[in-house]
């Protein structure tokens, strides 16, 4: 087997029904020429991705044909369902749907090689299973075809603890595993001169139609093999019909597919078609009328649902929807003269299918390449662009790989979809175009909710504090103000946001919406309006964002803090009680809840599992630990100096994913797990980006590196101790490469920090909570009496210096003192300064 290389994946291992693991030889072989069929399980040693690969080297079989299934999944018990750990049904074609692909190998005696049509981006485990019986093939490479090469840090992290090392690394790979560059995505349809020839796939709604309610459909279709399948009243999910070759007959399911899922179909008829021919054109036509749905194929009626009250998971009205066209693995049709009328006979989609309208054909099915480079929430699965995932991402980007322009794009994206009254897009398929229709509504499926909507305003306040991008916020600035506007329709006499359940849904959609108002989406509002304030000098505003973010903090802590217990409530309707675990996180990280003498305990889980929910009535049954609910915990501990706290929490929740030992490893961040250690589902992502907060985390409050002003042309340094001896960090910004090294003996009580700068920046550097810096001149460790309030240390009067070294001092007797006094050790550096820092 050849060995991998920047281009490509290949197996390192590989293990039979009858054997345990061994590396892979040179070549593999199935056969079934002693009865029954042969398979083999390949084992990458971590998730891969690419479109999948076979080389052959020889081919027998009786009946010039042998027939390969492969199966796929990231998850070690996928390895043995019969769909791998898919289909992923919901949101995209930015990968195959299907988790199963057969493929068939003429016999031969020479080196062939094929490739799968789509790509297969996330997934550790591979098994082959040869079924046609007296046939073998030996294979002389197999592996994933990568479609880019992966990207390296440009920035790095190093500590002296290896764990922590290991999760940054694995963390980092993740986050470049969940960047799409530009044109990365291959199209998912064929535009030909017959036709549009669609595999069965994603069911891909018109993002023109998904608002559309009573219409007439109208198109011809060629079955080439398997059956034809579309859908109406289609966003994710909706009636499909499955004109299938095999059987002979019409079925039609409500649902995201034909097939069982998170949200199974149900079923709502099948009509045998004996009569009918299904080898040339056929001419096809739906009419949907309120709740009623009728099909004729060549003039006749051949079937007829009634009774429909379909409610579309992502949002409009019942029985509304677009058209798709998908369907399941095995089928392959090709589609021309799609046109969509209303009842009156008014036009509101015309396609012909063909070259001459290609690009409109994948723009507006959102099945071609994807026109931006942007983030993603996942390497499998949904491979959808959200504003909640980007929220932990955009950081981890920022401290790891600097991929601005994927953040860009993912803004860019998604603050195009906003509806008239001010709704902004928070969730798109990455392959949808950026929205620029004039008095066109965007598509449903942009919408998913108001906190992951409000979510975006504080992803770009982050990027523009990273990138000193000034142009963008300018431009995206009336947007969000109407954003604002909109969320704060909903304020209720407490000065509270009680918002309807639609717009209510957060990061673990299972478990419905947050009904009444929303811990969540009042804090998120907060953060928005403080972000505001923070960019409106930036677009020359006056800041009245500020004012409003004050009076919403007073309303959260008088009608959503519970005092007894030191809880943020979730929701005002559920028990006082019960803990949100990323509500609580994310009150204290923006200093909301009022000092308590259970906050640290609430935020740490020291002696109890960090379960995501407790007390919560339906989503407590879930018992998930989440890392994304984990890791509003870690920064809160964070920002409240508890950095051996959240180092322990980071190493609870990271350290199991994080051991390549682990059956499940992937070498990258879980979507979410239960008490056990285990994902959740086949189906959970294990390379998700949302889940990449170490990324940001370790360097930024280890390190204690972060931008004071836009394109970090200002920045400061305050590490957090977390019982650490070295911390070293390498970022790179717009201003140049930031290195920071922390040296901490415990012992002596005594330390360094060594910083080094780019010209034409200014630092402050702060010592860790409890300590101080010594104000010699020369560098060297004082434990003379505890300076004053302040102290500062420069290199002024050499040109040539770029890098300067202070030893910090323990200051035990006078901890509280220092701990109460903000501007106690700092080191302001500015620009005139012989035009450099340090």
């Amino acid at each position: 087997m050849a060995a991998p290389n920047n281009s490509s994946s290949v197996p390192v291992r590989f293990w039979t029904k009858s054997s345990t693991e061994k590396p892979v030889p040179q070549t593999i072989e199935l056969s079934t020429f002693d009865g029954g069929v042969s398979e083999i399980i390949l084992d990458y040693g971590r998730a891969v991705g690419g479109i999948p690969f076979f080389e052959t080297a020889d081919v027998q079989c009786e009946d010039g044909v042998a027939t390969l299934e492969v199966i796929y999944t990231e998850t070690r018990a996928g390895i043995d369902k019969e769909k791998g750990d898919g289909p992923f049904l919901l949101f995209s074609n930015a990968m195959d749907t299907y988790r199963v692909n057969t493929h068939t190998f003429r016999c031969s005696h020479e080196t062939k090689y094929a490739e799968s049509r789509f790509a297969q981006k996330s997934q550790r485990f591979q098994r082959l299973i040869l079924k046609t019986p007296n046939s073998s093939i030996t294979f002389s490479t197999i592996g994933f075809r990568h479609q880019r090469p992966a990207a390296l840090s440009k920035s790095t992290f190093k500590c002296s603890n290896e764990l922590l090392n290991r999760i940054w690394e694995d963390g980092v790979r993740t986050v470049d595993m969940c960047t799409v560059d530009a044109g990365e995505t291959a199209e998912a349809w064929d535009v030909t001169e017959e036709g549009t020839r669609i595999a069965g796939q994603h069911w891909a709604p018109c993002r023109f139609g998904t608002r559309w309610e009573d219409k007439v459909v109208e198109f011809e279709v060629k079955i080439e093999s398997g059956g034809a399948s579309w859908g109406v009243h289609m966003v994710a999910n909706g009636l499909i019909f499955c004109l299938d070759v095999a059987t002979r007959s019409l079925a039609a399911v409500e649902g995201l597919s034909n097939t069982d899922g998170i949200f199974p179909p149900v079923p709502r008829g099948t009509w045998s078609l004996p009569e009918l021919d299904l080898t040339g054109w056929l001419k096809v036509k739906v009419t949907a009328l309120g709740g009623n749905v009728v099909v004729e194929i060549q003039g006749e009626k051949v079937a007829s649902v009634s009774g429909l009250n379909l409610h579309p998971i992502l949002g409009g009205n019942n029985n509304s929807g677009s058209i798709a066209f998908g369907g399941p693995a095995q089928y392959t049709s090709v589609y021309r003269s799609l046109l969509v009328q209303d009842i009156q006979g008014n036009i509101l989609y015309k396609n012909t299918f063909l070259p001459v309208d290609k690009q409109r054909t994948l723009a507006d099915f959102a099945v071609g390449t994807n026109q931006l480079a942007c983030t993603i929430d996942g390497a499998k699965r949904d491979r959808a662009c959200f504003s909640g995932d980007l929220f932990v991402m955009g950081r981890s980007i920022a401290y790891s790989t600097a991929r601005l322009d994927a953040i860009l794009g993912s803004i860019t994206l998604l603050s195009s979809h906003q509806t008239s009254d001010g709704y902004i897009g928070n969730l798109c398929p990455i392959q949808a175009p950026v929205h620029g229709e004039v008095g066109m509504e965007p598509p449903t499926y942009a919408f998913y909710s108001l906190s992951y909507a409000l979510a975006l305003i504080v992803v770009t306040k982050e990027y523009w504090l990273q990138s000193g991008d000034f142009t963008t916020v300018k431009n995206i600035w009336g947007r969000f103000e109407k954003l604002i506007s909109f969320a704060e329709r909903f304020k209720d006499a407490r000065g509270l946001i009680v918002a309807p359940p639609p717009l209510s849904m957060d990061w673990l959609p299972l478990g419905g919406p947050h009904f009444g108002a929303s811990g969540k989406i009042n804090l998120t509002l907060l953060d928005a309006l403080q972000s505001m304030s923070q960019m409106s000098t930036s677009v020359g505003v006056q800041d009245s964002f500020s004012p409003r973010a004050q009076d919403l903090r007073k309303s959260i802590i008088s009608h959503l803090w519970n005092e007894e217990a030191g809880i943020l409530r979730m929701t005002d309707t559920v028990s006082p009680n019960g803990i949100c675990q990323d509500i609580n996180a994310y009150s204290s990280t923006l200093g909301i809840s009022p000092a308590h003498q259970n906050t640290i305990e609430i935020l740490a889980s020291t002696n109890q599992s960090p379960l995501a929910f407790q007390n919560l009535e339906r989503w407590d049954k879930s018992k998930i630990i989440s890392p994304y609910a984990c890791g509003f915990a870690a920064e809160a501990l964070f920002t409240q100096g508890e950095g051996l706290k959240a180092v322990n929490l980071i190493e609870k929740v990271w350290g199991d994913m994080s051991d390549p030992s682990n059956p499940n490893y992937s070498g990258g961040h879980w979507e979410a797990m239960v008490e056990d250690g285990t994902p959740v589902h086949d189906d959970t992502s294990l390379v998700h980006g949302w889940s990449t907060w170490p990324v940001f985390l370790l360097p930024k409050y280890l390190a204690g590196l972060e931008p004071v002003e836009p394109g970090w042309v200002k920045w400061k340094v305050q590490p957090v101790l977390a019982g650490l001896e070295s911390v070293d960090v390498q970022l790179s910004t717009p201003s140049g490469e930031i290195a920071v090294s922390v040296q901490i003996k415990e012992e002596e009580r005594t330390g360094e920090i060594i910083v080094a700068a780019p010209q034409g920046t200014a630092g402050e550097v702060h010592p860790p909570l409890g300590w101080q810096i010594s104000d010699h001149p020369t560098d060297q460790i004082h434990k003379d009496v505890p300076s004053p309030s302040s102290s500062s240390m420069g290199k002024p009067g050499s040109s040539s210096i770029e890098k300067g070294t202070a030893e910090v001092v323990e200051d035990v007797d006078n901890s509280e003192q220092v701990r109460g006094n903000k501007s106690s050790g700092l080191w302001e550096f500015f620009r005139s300064l012989l035009g450099r820092c340090f």
